[in-house]
């Protein structure tokens, strides 16, 4: 990638060939799930995009207008964004995306991707694993801790179950941790649950529950799956889960589930240091992703968020 900068175009949603676009996303190096045309068309109030040549890299914007200001921000359930390309990515370039970004919005606070430089900007943690390896070799890496963890929860008979039933998960969901998260609203919410649906009419998505053996459930999780990752997007565990270690044994039956499989699974990150422990126990590798943040506006505008 050595194109000077004026070969990258800003397109509205409506101008952009989703065609083309959907075929970077899946061929790029570091394509992810949640750059997909209808992942964004569904999650994000509104998007465009800063495009390479003839789609040879692209960066979606997802954006959205405030006080008469169209600013950068990041939706909900969308973990990484960034600039995408099947091609390995040139600081240069990349460089020019941000410089046309900038021209094209004042304000920004945005997730990168992990495939992305960090330049000068801080990076948040992202937690994968890597599942090519048989179960044994996986499990080898497991934490002394949550080895122990692991025969605790075997005491309680608990069974690890396929599930359709997204809504009641995201219900689940909702009820547990909704005030702990309360900057998503209601509508992302019900956002997410139409993308399940979408995901489910592709075979993109796939639930799993635990349950004790009296059929109550310990734990219910949801995960994205594309041709390369499997994403960790929704668990909930309620009071009596967490006393038989539920959602440690979800996941270990999970890693167990699609081990010897060449697919990643990514747990997603969190700044929350017990969550973040909780995913290295499991011998996950961070694989960290830039945090882009700026304020170029006016005095008192500048104060706006």
């Amino acid at each position: 990638m050595s194109s000077p900068a004026h070969d990258i175009s800003y397109l509205d949603r409506n101008k952009i060939d989703i065609g083309k676009w959907d075929h970077c996303i899946r061929k790029a190096t570091n394509g992810l799930i949640y750059a997909r045309s209808f992942y964004l068309d569904i999650m994000a109030k509104n998007w465009s995009a800063l495009i390479l040549n003839d789609y040879e890299a692209v960066m979606p914007l997802t954006w959205n207008r405030k006080y008469g200001i169209s600013y950068l921000y990041q939706p909900a359930f969308i973990a990484q964004l960034g600039l995408f390309s099947p091609i390995q990515q040139d600081v240069k370039i990349f460089e020019n995306f941000l410089l046309q970004l900038s021209s094209h919005f004042r304000f920004c606070e945005i997730h990168l991707n992990y495939g992305n430089p960090s330049l000068d900007n801080p990076v948040r943690a992202n937690y994968i694993l890597d599942l090519e390896k048989p179960y044994p070799a996986l499990r080898k890496n497991y934490k002394k801790r949550l080895v122990e963890n692991l025969l605790e929860s075997s005491l309680f008979e608990l069974q690890y179950m396929h599930s359709v039933d997204y809504q009641n998960t995201i219900r689940l969901y909702k009820n547990e941790y909704g005030k702990r998260f309360s900057h998503t609203r209601q509508s992302d919410y019900q956002h997410f649950e139409i993308l399940c649906t979408r995901l489910q009419e592709n075979n993109m998505i796939f639930a799993r529950e635990v349950r004790d053996k009296t059929g109550d459930i310990l734990n219910a999780s949801i995960f994205f799956r594309d041709e390369n990752r499997i994403y960790n997007m929704m668990s909930v565990t309620p009071a009596a889960g967490r006393e038989k270690r539920a959602h440690f044994y979800l996941l270990d039956q999970l890693i167990l589930e699609f081990s010897s499989n060449k697919i990643v699974l990514d747990l997603e990150g969190s700044e929350i240091p017990g969550i973040a422990e909780f995913y290295r126990k499991f011998g996950t590798v961070n694989q960290p992703y830039p945090f882009l943040k700026f304020n170029h506006l006016p005095f008192p505008l500048k104060l706006f968020k």
